[in-house]
């Protein structure tokens, strides 16, 4: 990840970006009148962490002079096939498991009779996610948003998913990159539907054809300090809380998040806006329970990272239309070292055929490209985002989104 710290600092201090800018008294008034980014929500729609409330970054500089409401629509394909983990609890078991390839343990042990912890999990399908926000500003430094998040699942068919059905990722693969069913689409059969997750306590998550979740809802403090590297260097800070209040029956619990973002804005031609972001934050997990849950994750903290690049163009009738590139970075939703004691079973079509439960102990990254049209009240957006490490969950997406603004009384 040093690289992407590295890159982002070079943009910003290279001497021949600054000579393109100029220094005129404008440039805090140009900036304060177009001050918003509109970034969509591009979290990945993950068939569990759908369930959780996870991280917004913003990386906005003050609360905005309107009330808003932003809809959004993405649409993620999901290709997980059946996999089930065993994770060995003798101590003995684990301690020849460290030494032993995750590949080759499934014939070292005999799974019928070592003890063990089991999970199975298999999810196919095109998995979209609905948000609806309201942003409240209670002040220019302190602002409210009120999210409800909803999901539901279907099979990806045209013309409802025209980027992200499996006909056209697998046209991809065999005629741009990837080659013949790289990931076992027609394998399994394409256009198919299902989520089931079976955790170690044998609690069951399913969704299924056509299923219309409501997961919960977000509750967003935005903080904007006023500080004088404001105006003398065009740097500013924000901090954010979050309150994710989870009503699904699979995870009955309230989230609790903290976050933190820097942004450097530059004028360019006197008149466009170049922006660079950073943004990190922490999430505890089911913070409150109030019922029996699917074990989805068994990390306590998710923390979470982001980088952000925007640069925002004035038009002649005074709309803007912006161009973006953000990079996602989330901890495993389950703790690595647990992967030293994991046995894995299924059907070895491919070289990776355990990705279903092993990317739940890994990393998760994915890079999104945005683009924002601007009127005075209006704006629509749409992005698309690719996973880095293929954990196929999910293999792409695609959003739209418009946002409309009221003026205050």
């Amino acid at each position: 990840m040093k690289y992407y710290f590295l890159f982002f600092l070079f943009l910003i201090f290279n001497p021949l970006l600054k000579a393109q800018f100029d220094k005129s008294n404008s440039w805090n008034e140009e900036i304060e009148n177009s001050s918003d980014i509109i970034k969509p929500y591009v979290l990945s729609t993950h068939p569990l962490g759908i369930y959780i409330s996870r991280l917004y970054h913003n990386f906005n500089v003050r609360s905005p002079e309107k009330y808003s409401f932003l809809f959004e629509v993405s649409s993620g394909n999901v290709v997980l096939p059946y996999v089930k983990s065993y994770e060995l609890t003798d101590p003995n078991d684990r301690e020849i498991s460290k030494n032993i390839p995750w590949h080759t343990r499934e014939f070292s042990f005999d799974l019928n009779k070592v003890p063990s912890k089991t999970k199975e999990f298999t999810a196919d399908g095109v998995i979209r996610s609905y948000r609806f926000t309201f942003s409240l500003p209670l002040t220019i430094h302190h602002e409210l948003n009120f999210s409800l998040r909803a999901n539901s699942l279907d099979r990806g068919k045209y013309p409802f998913s025209v980027f992200t059905s499996d006909e056209t990722i697998e046209w991809f693969h065999r005629n741009i990159a990837g080659g013949k069913d790289p990931f076992s689409r027609y394998h399994y059969g394409i256009n198919q539907a299902g989520i089931s997750y079976k955790d170690e306590n044998n609690k069951v998550l399913t969704m299924n054809n056509n299923d219309f979740r409501i997961p919960g809802i977000d509750i967003n403090y935005n903080y904007y300090p006023e500080l004088e590297m404001n105006k003398k260097h065009r740097i500013y800070l924000n901090f954010g809380a979050q309150l994710g209040i989870n009503t699904s029956s699979y995870n009955p619990s309230a989230d609790i998040g903290v976050s933190s973002s820097i942004l450097k804005k530059m004028i360019v031609k006197d008149k466009n806006i170049l922006s660079f972001g950073l943004s990190a934050g922490a999430l505890r997990q089911h913070f409150i329970e109030y019922g029996d849950r699917v074990n989805i994750s068994n990390q306590d903290f998710l923390y979470s990272f982001e980088a952000l690049f925007d640069y925002k163009v004035k038009l002649r009738n005074n709309n803007r239309i912006s161009y973006g590139i953000n990079y996602n970075f989330q901890t495993s939703y389950n703790k690595k070292k647990d992967l030293d004691y994991l046995v894995f079973t299924g059907e070895r079509i491919n070289t990776h055929w355990q990705k279903s439960i092993y990317h739940l102990y890994e990393d998760l990254e994915g890079w999104s490209f945005m683009c924002t049209y601007s009127t005075k009240r209006f704006s629509y957006f749409v992005y698309f985002r690719e996973d880095l490490n293929l954990d196929n969950a999910p293999d792409f997406q695609t959003g739209i989104g418009l946002k409309m603004s009221i003026k205050r009384s």
